[in-house]
């Protein structure tokens, strides 16, 4: 599995338009989200959102090759290591290869079935976000599949955003400067009771047996 990075104006549009206003984890709009209905009204469409990023785009300066080659960069440094890592705790490997597109949106959603997530041009540790997504994806082949119909989309959904908090503790020194996965308010219980659980037995099964029985 590799990821490589891209970066696709449609999807960029998809992202802004369907994630900035609200997610399943967060009810706040980003704030590129906010500047593009101060700029165009409540309801912004493909055309409006499309040049609201053209000029956020120029206005921030980004250039889009240097982004896609730095955060290709730096994500190869530690890519074989966090897969190794990722693979031996959640035992399998993912099928395919993996795409980041790059987003002027701050909140960075994801698709397994279609092989991608999204990664802002303002993140300052990237590694850190392709760290977290990539967690998603291992958690999914892992236990989604079976067990998000069980459990229901909103139990499923806490449970595989509590579990990056194994990242602080499998993975801490692949991240960059002193960065580290913090996860979101609403899961900060959850995840203490995972580090207590993962400190004396690592083993991935057990531990989603013991969040879900």
């Amino acid at each position: 599995m590799k990821v490589f990075f891209q970066y696709n104006k449609e999807k960029d549009i998809w992202s802004l338009l369907n994630k900035g206003k609200n997610s399943n984890n967060s009810q706040t709009p980003t704030k590129q989200y906010e500047q593009l209905v101060a700029t165009f009204g409540e309801n912004p469409t493909n055309k409006t959102t499309s040049a609201f990023i053209e000029k956020y785009i120029g206005d921030n300066n980004f250039d889009i090759q240097k982004y896609i080659e730095k955060y290709q960069k730096d994500w190869d440094i530690i890519a074989n290591e966090y897969q190794k890592r990722a693979e031996i705790i959640f035992g399998l490997s993912l099928p395919s290869d993996v795409t980041g597109y790059l987003s002027i949106n701050s909140r960075c959603p994801y698709s397994v079935e279609n092989n991608y997530f999204f990664i802002s041009f303002s993140s300052l540790f990237p590694r850190g976000i392709v760290m977290h997504e990539l967690w998603h994806f291992y958690t999914w082949y892992k236990f989604g599949i079976n067990e998000e119909q069980k459990l229901g989309k909103q139990k499923y959904n806490d449970l595989k955003e509590t579990l990056t908090v194994l990242l602080n503790l499998e993975c801490m020194e692949l991240f960059s400067e002193s960065l580290f996965d913090k996860g979101y308010p609403q899961h900060q219980e959850l995840r203490q009771e995972i580090t207590k659980f993962w400190k004396k037995e690592k083993n991935i099964v057990r531990l989603w047996e013991h969040l879900t029985q």
